[in-house]
């Protein structure tokens, strides 16, 4: 029952479509070990899963690509029109769930960044020993962040592409070695307290995948008025091995800063629709990064803060053999107030 509840809280995370959105949060942690006091504790951190935990939040999802034409010399920056959700949601022992809202009056910008329409599950799952990574994004609907660099015009008025359809899916996971000292879950969840400043090196790995198309050149027309550089579709498969370290300081024993960097190198296995050719294959080396981030107030009745996880893939392109290389961004923050209360603790 424990893990079917997991899988369904996994699935069911970060829904978020046109006008409405809900999001099952990213706070998954591992059931504590009932003790006297019902809080399980050692030199290092205090676990408060056994507390029942209510918070309000504010996230921010995003998938983002660059596409990099050296011909030009110049980088097209695109970005979906993502929009802010606001909501609330509660922590117990190992389960999280939150839900959040796409509100019109926050989110008033279609005309200037134009439609778009997504489905967006993201999960970040933090257990003792492990932290595992899940995300399914599905968005159409896309505007030229550096329109006026590229371009030029006013700044105010952006390149919108409503053709451009991107999918991501994504799974990894890494182990936490120094998990008796050092605590994720304290950092992102608030299901525990660090109270001593403590790192950890973590090994893993991952898979993504990448589908990306449009009706027409990614590159605006009034940027490239001769079909030179006519990259219509984009599909990656990038496989590796993930190294982090990731530190947890502590002031005054309940401020808190956490700050994470993964750095690795995959196999890619890419084909791209370039010119009007047929889908090319090759198989380059492609950077991941994956900084994540948080800081805040833990305290045992009540703690408030800002974290954030992002993921950014970039190809490594000869470019005496492909002029195009494209790069990946994907991730998610958040602002958060919460409370802690004893109603289910024994």
């Amino acid at each position: 029952m424990k893990y079917n509840l997991i899988f369904l809280s996994l699935f069911l995370y970060g829904i978020s479509i046109q006008g409405w959105s809900s999001t099952v949060s990213d706070t998954i942690s591992e059931q504590a070990v009932s003790t006297t006091d019902s809080i399980k504790q050692n030199q290092y951190y205090v676990d408060y899963s056994d507390k029942f935990a209510l918070f309000l939040y504010a996230k921010k999802k995003y998938s983002n690509f660059t596409i990099r034409s050296n011909d030009l010399g110049k980088s097209l920056e695109y970005a979906p029109n993502s929009p802010l959700n606001i909501g609330f949601g509660f922590n117990y022992k190992w389960l999280g769930i939150g839900i959040a809202f796409n509100f019109n009056a926050v989110n008033n910008d279609d005309d200037k960044y134009g439609n778009t329409k997504r489905l967006d599950w993201q999960t970040n799952i933090y257990l003792k020993k492990v932290v595992i990574d899940f995300y399914l994004q599905n968005y159409k609907g896309f505007y030229l962040e550096n329109t006026h660099a590229i371009i030029g015009g006013e700044k105010d008025n952006y390149y919108i592409r409503p053709d451009v359809h991107s999918v991501s899916l994504g799974i990894g996971g890494m182990y936490v070695f120094n998990h008796e000292r050092f605590s994720y879950k304290s950092a992102f969840v608030q299901t525990a307290i660090q109270q001593k400043s403590a790192g950890s090196f973590l090994l893993g790995a991952n898979i993504f995948l990448k589908s990306l198309n449009a009706d027409s050149s990614l590159f605006p027309h009034d940027l490239m008025p001769s079909p030179t550089n006519e990259s219509v579709s984009h599909k990656g498969i990038y496989v590796g091995v993930l190294t982090a370290y990731a530190h947890n300081f502590i002031i005054k024993k309940q401020f808190f800063i956490s700050l994470s960097m993964m750095a690795s190198i995959h196999l890619g296995f890419i084909k791209t629709n370039h010119n009007g050719e047929k889908y090319q294959s090759d198989a380059v080396p492609v950077l991941h990064l994956q900084p994540r981030g948080s800081f805040g107030i833990n305290k045992p009745r009540w703690f408030a803060g800002f974290s954030f996880v992002s993921d950014a893939y970039g190809e490594v392109i000869n470019p005496e053999k492909k002029d195009v290389s494209f790069g990946f961004a994907s991730g998610n923050y958040r602002i958060f107030l919460g409370w802690r209360f004893d109603w289910f603790s024994k």
